[in-house]
């Protein structure tokens, strides 16, 4: 069986000593989990990954995730997607929505340095002919619509940061809007547009021009306290620092650094109510000192005025951005994002099979946020809720990844894998009697799955760890006469060393 086959060359009996280290498995009252019972799953979860949905083909692929800050300086992150929208419309991408709270500030560091993504740099969105950092009238509407047309979609910083540092999965053709300085054109023609194509932007705001009440006197008007905190509030909008009175920070005194560094920051957080993780320095303007005292001050990134896309080779510090200004014609728009458009999207499938790929190295967030896509996608997608459920399972939440194989099964009740999975589930989680009598109800399955054996198996280990011999030999038996890779891994299984002394266990493994 072509499936079968495939699952077992990721090498059953190398995978069974494997110890979960680096993983907090959450402890579950009364519950356990056993890393045996995850080395069966890594053992098997690929042949029965297509299972689902017809026979796949594996791809590699590089995973995704995040971990869960904790650093009081941090915004405290979350996954998945964002609990409320307050404007009321369903975000284009619910996978990828406007959070300005998934900075991974506390987790182990994995640096992609192959996260390569556009940061459009916008200014004022009014037309001022002779200026060019202003927009054509209908300029901007245009540019978005190409944008979603073209498969593009909109991230923010902290999605880029986890991206670079910690394994988060980009959705395809990621770009980031920037919107610097703080004008009111935003609000009246930004934030229209970027509720009705369901996207993300963000704002470099100079606290210094930002006003408690509007003065529209002024030839560039800028915002309101009131404007930022209802764009804010409305989850598509990202609200970072621009510094106090916009001037180069190349050119200014240590502490005049200071000041527009740390008090802009300190106003910007008042009235946002997160804290800063993004600066943009004016004019382009700075220096190894500014630098080191805006990572003091606690941001993470920073952009400049160099012109390209942002990747680490330039700096977290120091990213690229692109410029879009007034005579900035559609052609030179789409020329600007050719690197996008040489990515392709993945399918469903593709997806999911990538997650696959993470949960058989181990990699369960990463695994996870696969999943996601896949499901974000297709939510009818059966398989993925398999495959996210059991790597929920495996990364310690218990709950949510037991859910997800419900899930399935409640789209495909005959999906043997699931039904392995769940039972599997409560094997890890000391479920011991409700785990046999779930591996019983998929060995009655009419059809003859890969999972049967492994069925047997499980079975048998549970009767190992009572040190029941009689009961371990019989259900090994039927397993090996099903498939002799039990057998191979029978002979290094943890389960099983309450009985490994016995004659007649070592007779079945010889």
């Amino acid at each position: 069986m072509q499936n079968k086959n495939r699952g077992h060359r990721l090498g059953r009996a190398g995978l069974l000593g494997w110890v979960v280290s680096g993983i907090a498995l959450v402890a579950v009252a009364g519950c356990s989990v056993s890393g045996t019972g995850e080395a069966r799953n890594q053992a098997t979860h690929t042949a029965g990954a297509g299972l689902g949905g017809g026979n796949t083909t594996s791809l590699n692929g590089v995973g995704s995730a995040k971990g869960t800050a904790v650093s009081a300086q941090a915004k405290i992150q979350t996954t998945g997607p964002h609990p409320e929208n307050p404007v009321g419309i369903p975000l284009r991408d619910p996978q990828w929505p406007a959070d300005i709270k998934n900075y991974e500030t506390t987790s182990s560091v994995v640096v992609n340095s192959q996260v390569s993504v556009p940061i459009l740099e916008y200014h004022e969105a009014n037309y001022f002919p002779g200026d060019l950092a202003t927009l054509r009238p209908g300029q901007l509407d245009q540019e978005i619509q190409w944008l979603v047309s073209h498969g593009f979609h909109t991230i923010n910083f902290g999605q880029l940061y986890d991206a670079f540092y910690h394994g988060y999965v980009l959705p395809p053709r990621p770009v980031l809007l920037t919107f610097d300085d703080g004008y009111e054109s935003v609000y009246f023609k930004v934030f229209p547009l970027l509720k009705k194509y369901h996207l993300q932007a963000t704002l470099f705001i100079v606290s210094g021009y930002t006003h408690v009440q509007p003065d529209r006197s002024k030839k560039f008007p800028t915002l309101t306290v009131s404007e930022l905190q209802q764009m804010q509030a409305s989850g598509l909008v990202d609200v970072e620092d621009h510094t106090v009175t916009h001037q180069d920070l190349s050119t200014l005194t240590l502490n005049q650094d200071q000041q527009e560094i740390v008090n802009s920051s300190q106003a910007l957080s008042g009235w946002v109510h997160h804290p800063m993780m993004a600066i943009c320095y004016p004019y382009g303007g700075y220096n190894a000192r500014i630098l080191a005292m805006a990572q003091s001050a606690g941001f993470l990134l920073g952009t400049t005025e160099h012109q390209g896309y942002a990747n680490l080779s330039q700096g977290v510090m120091t990213l690229d951005r692109i410029a879009v200004l007034v005579d900035t014609s559609a052609g030179q728009f789409a020329n600007l994002l050719t690197p996008s458009l040489q990515q392709s999207e993945l399918t469903v499938e593709e997806l999911y099979q990538k997650g696959a790929q993470d949960f058989s190295h181990h990699l369960y967030a990463q695994a996870v946020a696969w999943e996601n896509q896949a499901i974000a996608r297709d939510p009818l997608y059966e398989p993925a809720y398999n495959e996210r459920g059991i790597a929920r399972v495996f990364g310690g939440d218990y709950q949510s990844g037991m859910a997800d194989i419900e899930k399935a099964l409640s789209l495909n009740p005959a999906d043997g894998y699931a039904k392995f999975n769940y039972a599997l589930g409560l094997e890890l989680y000391g479920h011991y009697d409700e785990a046999i009598a779930a591996y019983q109800s998929t060995l009655q399955m009419s059809d003859s799955g890969w999972w049967k054996a492994w069925c047997n198996y499980g079975i048998a280990s549970i009767y190992g760890r009572r040190g029941d011999v009689t009961d371990t030999v019989a259900y090994l038996r039927k397993a090996i006469a099903m498939d002799p890779a039990t057998k191979v891994a029978a002979r290094t299984e943890k389960d099983f060393n309450p009985v490994r002394a016995s004659t007649r266990f070592q007779q079945l493994i010889q």
